[in-house]
């Protein structure tokens, strides 16, 4: 609870690099998982209340079933990996690195809320995979340690200097000025075809013209703002596509797009303007949120794309997209930290979640994920 919950700084992040040793130090696997499920319940613990605001026609045992099912998830590699009794130190080092591993790739890492590789972004500002793979070995380190294993405990304090050398030569840099995220309190999307959907749309396309007339070169609102019928989004945005052609700038807008046979859509930021124009896909979401936009199997569910990329080229700038959920997860962020863009951008829809931990945490996330990368951050946010 303490790592997750102060949205101004990212110190309390260290804590979790106790994990891994608290788990390790239970007597059986019994233990390890009851460790986890602790952890891992008190850093998701807002799950219930976001299903049933998401799904309010969803019983609270259903919620609480799905929360404690995410958790289980969650905790189970700690279990898997959990070294046998009298282990020597190095293959309590090991246990933990394959626990790491099973959570950050897919499938569990797709799921993977709270993960202490987090604290990458504050240990190691700036250093990419390096940094992340030095945190990894460091929380193995720890679990590993006894007061006989002076190898690791030289091995720690060589991390510790490696943490002090980073920051000392981090810079925060600064987005570029004429790009602008757009954050709102608009609340839950309205229906479809109601007046507070068409009036939302029209105060989106306003806001637009409006920052385009300030000298804004690229817009970017949050995600799934603008609904999702196409033959009215491209009557409301023409205007602006216009104004933005004119001016060079491009408008990003958070809107979901069907294809023809209306069985899934993209859960994507399309584009109007000088680069991406008429409603074309710019970035679509590659983990979209379970659940909520998987369905897993049910019509109409989100189209994934794990494998892709997270890097797209905009107005001279390779820029790593972040959408809602995946502000959490490390597993679509692999062009971030291969250190291939120049900014992070992360829109997202965060009406479930407002007010609760899991918005902080998500706060949080994104926070380290840029700082892991080095590079500025611009954040499209609906409350």
């Amino acid at each position: 609870m303490a790592a997750w919950t102060d949205q101004e700084q990212l110190f309390p992040l260290t804590l979790l690099l106790l994990l891994p040793m608290l788990i390790f130090r239970a007597p059986n696997r019994a233990g390890a998982f009851l460790v986890a499920f602790a952890y891992y319940g008190t850093a998701t613990r807002a799950v219930p209340g976001i299903i049933c605001y998401f799904f309010p026609s969803l019983s609270i045992g259903a919620s609480l079933s799905l929360w404690g099912t995410h958790t289980a998830l969650l905790a189970l590699p700690w279990v898997l990996a959990f070294p046998p009794h009298g282990a020597t130190a190095w293959r309590r080092a090991f246990s933990v690195a394959m626990a790491l591993l099973i959570l950050t790739v897919p499938p569990i890492g797709l799921f993977h809320w709270g993960t202490p590789l987090m604290a990458s972004g504050l240990l190691y500002p700036g250093w990419q995979w390096a940094g992340l793979l030095i945190t990894a070995g460091l929380l193995a380190l720890i679990a590993a340690s006894t007061s006989r294993t002076y190898r690791i405990h030289a091995a720690i304090g060589g991390a510790a200097i490696l943490a002090v050398i980073a920051n000392a030569g981090y810079r925060e840099s600064r987005p570029p000025a004429e790009w602008q995220a757009v954050s709102l309190q608009l609340g839950k999307s309205p229906e479809l075809w109601s007046d507070e959907m068409a009036w939302r749309r029209e105060f989106l396309a306003d806001r637009a013209m409006r920052d385009l007339s300030h000298g804004a070169k690229v817009i970017i609102f949050p995600e799934s703002i603008s609904g999702s019928n196409r033959r009215v989004q491209s009557a409301v945005w023409h205007d602006v596509s216009v104004a933005a052609r004119a001016r060079g700038a491009t408008v990003l807008v958070g809107e979901e797009t069907w294809d023809n046979a209306r069985t899934g859509f993209k859960n994507a930021l399309v584009g109007y303007g000088a680069e991406k124009d008429g409603g074309a896909v710019v970035v679509s979401s590659m983990v979209p949120m379970p659940v909520g936009d998987w369905k897993f199997g049910f019509e109409e569910g989100a189209e994934t794309n794990i494998f892709g990329s997270d890097i797209t080229d905009l107005h001279g700038k390779k820029v790593a997209f972040s959408l809602c959920y995946e502000d959490f997860l490390l597993w679509p962020h692999r062009g971030l930290l291969a250190g291939r863009a120049d900014l992070l951008v992360s829109a997202t829809n965060q009406w479930p979640s407002s007010g609760t931990s899991a918005e902080i945490a998500q706060d949080i996330s994104r926070a380290a994920l840029a700082r892991m990368a080095g590079i500025p951050i611009l954040t499209a946010k609906n409350r």
